[in-house]
């Protein structure tokens, strides 16, 4: 029996280990389904799990990855995945936890470049793994703040949830988009999915919300959005603050103090150069058109042979072990069958967003007779693109992409100017060759660079941003706070969002005892009179309330939602509790207690002189402890965890209870950040669990004392 027990009881604790190690999960190794994660005993679990903040989230993201490390295999294309095999992910991850004192030195010096090209590199062409649970606290404490800025006054006289409130509005009306909530922003449905490797895409820096989705990728780039970095700043900067105030990251950002800026780009150097936010690596786009099928007939490639690092080392006489290896842009002297492909995919494939034009005399002339070409007149051109010239050549060729309000529609002529262009007449850029151009700057030739580095590159062609080698000195650093403090922030936000969210705690806490109170009184009276007093067709009542439980709740739904709707009681706590304040089973059960009590007990308080509420008060009430105990806590259970009824009858959101808002956050973040639910989950349960622990004697001698009767 004590074995029988043990196995039922595992079985029962195990579903809820589940839940909290789902909770500190993520993308990788949420699928796994553990009760304890593998990532707190395994360091290169660690090691991969952390990268997830890093690659997510933007389309494509696994092709970055792959860019940045040579040992990831090709067909990984999603963290769960990648969870799923161990031995690969380990392998990535010990080729740089293994790495001997010479190689170690050498990560610091790439990893401290890395950090200082990234704070020059435009952030327009970087991508970010942001959730919209993190943009969502960014925004809703900088618009709060700048309301607050802006009425100083108001902003005494209202309450933090008030502010909050209002800080929503003013996004609305900055953004022109009716926000019902700071978690709807959905810069992962939008920002988060553009296409940054086509062609002719242009982000759309002039509106409002784009500027705010490149604040909060600044944000990312100052780790804001990495737990545990805030604090290591902020140890950090002490002995070297001189008096002044340390600012946390989340003022760094929009802080125009140069002394503060510098100590920052130091420590970043130091302790944490790899952020969630990385220059796009453009490589990735030619190397797919390499694959393509119309490249590999100019290779003369066999119609089932695949481009590889052999194939480019077959055509350029080179001799690299991986395709990452090799050189991007196309060197000069690279063999005549790669320039034609080059070429071709200049014109074709390589983003216009990336490329400028040559100052030469003649260029103006073809743009104005492109123009004359495509609108034939003038007052059609001007109509057409919302300008005011008068004659062709006062239209201006602009030697990058127009920008600013209203500038879209001659940003689309320019662009398909520019794809017309030979390639002798553009100036291309990527992260690659502006990271070249870095190197050859601090260092002034290639044989310098590789003694730093511990490289052997024949060209600076070679050189590709280390943000592998910059994420493994950020893990030397910060190993157990990017992967053990992330389950920390899934909890400590959902108890944020339920405090936040309209009343949850208040109404929550007001239901509950209202629905408890409810129990103990309209239930112990109804089942107390049929047992004591012979009512006309007393059979009758009980076999009509044991009817309703046969019925499911939500088959009375819609006629009570129409009587609560005609009394006038919508969005009100009696709404809320008078359709469940009588339980016929409640009722039924305690009738058979009071009818097995003896008639002498009730007798004798009669020939005292007790009067018949002294009798159910002093005499039957105590009596009932432990079934009345029962009855409260499934009142309890029943009012705290049902969500149906309350979402359906309180169409004003500061009605709805915790479990109404859990099942928001179940809509909302089930599918992209489900460990955050499982979070709310765990949250939510607490107090059930606490009610079970502090009640266990009384729950068992409700259980067992009605046997005995």
């Amino acid at each position: 029996m004590y074995v029988i027990l043990s196995v039922l009881s595992v079985t029962m604790v195990t579903p809820f280990l589940i839940t909290v190690a789902s909770s500190i999960c993520n993308d990788y190794d949420y699928e796994r389904y553990r009760p304890l994660p593998r990532f707190f005993h395994s360091r290169t679990d660690r090691f991969v799990k952390g990268l997830v903040r890093c690659f997510n989230s933007y389309p494509k993201w696994y092709e970055q990855m792959g860019a940045r490390f040579e040992r990831m295999p090709d067909h990984w294309t999603g963290w769960r995945q990648i969870g799923r095999e161990r031995e690969e992910a380990d392998a990535v991850a010990a080729e740089y936890l293994q790495a001997d004192a010479p190689a170690t030195e050498h990560r610091k010096v790439m990893a401290a470049d890395y950090a200082d090209f990234c704070a020059e590199y435009p952030l327009v062409d970087q991508l970010a793994t942001i959730t919209d649970i993190d943009a969502a606290r960014f925004i809703a404490d900088r618009y709060r703040a700048r309301w607050c800025e802006d009425n100083p006054d108001a902003a005494t006289q209202l309450s933090s949830r008030e502010q909050r409130a209002a800080g929503l509005k003013l996004l609305s009306k900055s953004w022109d988009i009716p926000l019902p909530n700071f978690y709807l922003l959905g810069f992962q449905d939008s920002e988060m999915r553009e296409p940054y490797w086509q062609q002719s895409w242009f982000p759309t820096i002039e509106g409002p919300k784009y500027q705010s989705f490149l604040l909060v990728k600044k944000a990312a780039a100052y780790h804001v959005f990495t737990p545990g970095i805030d604090a290591k700043w902020r140890k950090w900067a002490r002995p070297v603050a001189d008096g002044r105030s340390v600012p946390t990251l989340t003022e760094l950002v929009e802080s125009e103090d140069a002394w503060w800026q510098q100590r920052w780009a130091e420590f970043k150097r130091q302790v944490a150069p790899a952020a969630p936010v990385q220059p796009m690596a453009l490589r990735v786009i030619w190397r797919q058109y390499l694959d393509t099928s119309d490249a590999r007939r100019h290779m003369e490639l066999a119609p089932n042979e695949r481009f590889s690092v052999a194939v480019y080392n077959r055509l350029a006489d080179t001799q690299y072990t991986h395709i990452n290896q090799t050189p991007f842009p196309l060197p000069a002297d690279a063999p005549k069958v790669l320039h034609i492909l080059w070429q071709e995919f200049v014109q074709t494939r390589y983003p216009i967003r990336l490329t400028t034009i040559r100052n030469r005399p003649e260029l103006p002339n073809m743009y104005h007779a492109f123009l004359r070409e495509r609108f034939k007149t003038i007052d059609y051109a001007n109509r057409m693109l919302g300008t005011a010239q008068g004659d062709w050549h006062d239209f201006e060729l602009t030697l990058e992409a127009p920008t600013g309000v209203g500038s879209q529609k001659l940003r689309s002529v320019w662009i398909d100017f520019v794809k017309k262009l030979p390639l002798e007449n553009r100036r291309l850029h990527s992260s690659e060759q502006a990271y070249q151009d870095f190197l050859r700057q601090r260092y002034n030739s290639l044989d310098t660079a590789n003694t730093a580095y511990g490289t052997d590159w024949a060209r600076f062609e070679e050189a590709f941003p280390p943000f592998d080698q910059a994420y493994a000195a950020t893990f030397e650093q910060t190993e157990w706070s990017i992967t053990l403090l992330p389950a920390l922030d899934s909890y400590r936000f959902i108890l944020t969002f339920f405090s936040t969210q309209g009343r949850a705690l208040f109404v929550t806490v007001i239901l509950v005892s209202l629905a408890i109170l409810a129990t103990l009184t309209i239930n112990p009276m109804a089942a107390y009179a049929l047992s004591r007093f012979s009512l006309r067709g007393k059979d009758k009542i009980i076999l009509y309330l044991l009817a309703t439980m046969a019925f499911p709740a939500m088959v009375s739904a819609i006629p009570a939602y129409l009587l609560m709707r005609d009394l006038g009681l919508l969005n009100t706590f009696f709404a809320l509790v008078l359709p469940s304040a009588a339980n016929g089973m409640a009722i039924f059960i305690l009738k058979g207690f009071f009818d097995s009590l003896p008639k002498e007990l009730y007798e004798a308080a009669t020939i005292d002189g007790a009067k018949e509420w002294q009798v159910f008060l002093v005499i039957t009430m105590p009596m009932m402890k432990p079934i009345l105990a029962i009855n409260a806590l499934n009142a309890f259970i029943f009012a705290y965890n049902g969500w149906e009824w309350a979402l359906i009858i309180c169409q004003d959101s500061d009605m709805w209870t915790l479990a109404v808002w859990m099942y928001q956050a179940n809509q909302w973040w089930s599918l992209k950040t489900p460990w955050v639910v499982m979070a709310g989950f765990v949250v939510v349960s607490i107090p059930t669990l606490i009610v079970f622990i502090f009640c266990q004697k009384i729950i068992m001698r409700g259980i067992i004392l009605p046997q005995m009767k």
